[in-house]
């Protein structure tokens, strides 16, 4: 286990122990999800950062004491992890020593594969990422997806959750994975995970990873409250709403080019969302710093937040983000008075839909 902070440069990364979440990887969880494309998404493959940019970035996120990093075998077709196992093998023992990598695994409709997501399935995709990594064995394996998600085929008939449990806890026992986790589950999914592994007599889910950042600061509520009351630990990814809370996106003028705007990723961006923004703006001029840094710090002061993702952008450099992020204290006033500009800016835009 890593001492409770780890000091590179200027910047001390605080680990934050969890201690109800047995999480000992600090508050800050590197994402690789734009290495070779952007996420998983197959009309992006090859678009997202190159492997060059995207060893140099596995090199500063080491430097700043970050310990986990996080992939997926459909990020960039695989690509993804790729990249981190040639980082892992090509890197001193001195600089890797104390990363871990998580990476998912995800039912086969996700990828328009045939099977169902049980033992078979499982091992066998997961082996390809073991491959791929370079290595024996992972930290985090999580589910990408639940198998009953909404966004299923339709006639696609998933497993129950018991079976897919059973197959995690037997890639566990093989000593290939210590921890297992899930991703962009609703609460009721969360339950009845809860509800399977105690009836089959297993931990089950000990991470949840699911998208939560303020611009929307009362989202996936019920889920992080879940995962309070039963101890798992909750990260959150798209910190910065896929670059929104940076500040790049500016009203009445094109997005940055080659970002997700351009690329018509995202959709268009109200007016009370840009008057959000400005405001945040105005705060981050006066303490000298980024939007960004700001959106960042405010993530990781949550108490139900255990650590966030952050992937560096092909755009906007969102390490440096992260550095200042760390260095920045705020108050649960100045927290929820930030958090009522963008919760005011959800629900008029909600009001007019």
């Amino acid at each position: 286990m890593l001492p409770p902070h780890v000091t590179v440069g200027a910047v001390s990364v605080e680990v934050n122990e969890h201690d109800d979440a047995g999480w000992p990887y600090g508050q800050v969880v590197f994402g690789c999800a734009t290495f070779g494309g952007l996420g998983g998404a197959s009309d992006f493959v090859g678009k997202g950062m190159g492997e060059e940019a995207s060893l140099a970035s596995l090199d500063e996120a080491a430097k700043l004491g970050i310990t986990l990093f996080d992939t997926a075998e459909r990020y960039g077709a695989g690509e993804s992890e790729r990249i981190v196992g040639r980082w892992l093998t090509s890197r001193p023992s001195s600089v890797t020593e104390h990363v871990r990598i998580s990476t998912k695994v995800g039912p086969p409709w996700l990828d328009g594969r045939d099977g169902q997501f049980d033992l078979e399935y499982i091992d066998r995709i997961f082996s390809g990422s073991l491959e791929r990594l370079a290595v024996d064995a992972v930290e985090i394996l999580y589910t990408h997806a639940p198998d009953d998600h909404p966004d299923r085929p339709s006639g696609y008939e998933p497993v129950g959750i018991e079976a897919t449990l059973e197959a995690l806890e037997t890639i566990r026992a093989t000593g290939r994975v210590r921890r297992l986790g899930t991703s962009n589950v609703d609460a009721d999914q969360l339950l009845a995970a809860i509800d399977a592994a105690e009836r089959l007599g297993v931990v089950g889910y000990e991470v949840i990873q699911n998208g939560y950042n303020l611009l929307d600061p009362d989202g996936d509520a019920e889920v992080r409250r879940v995962a309070v009351e039963h101890g798992i630990a909750y990260t959150a990814y798209s910190a910065l709403a896929s670059g929104i809370l940076t500040g790049k996106y500016r009203r009445d003028a094109p997005p940055p080019a080659g970002s997700l705007g351009e690329l018509g990723v995202l959709g268009a961006m109200s007016d009370v969302v840009h008057d959000a923004l400005d405001r945040l703006r105005t705060v981050a001029e006066d303490r000298r710093t980024t939007t960004g840094a700001l959106a960042l710090a405010w993530l990781m002061s949550r108490s139900d937040v255990t650590a966030i993702t952050t992937a560096p952008s092909r755009t906007s450099p969102h390490l440096p983000l992260l550095a200042a992020a760390l260095s920045l204290r705020i108050g649960s006033e100045e927290a929820d008075t930030w958090a009522s500009w963008f919760r005011d800016a959800a629900a008029e835009t909600e009001s007019s839909t």
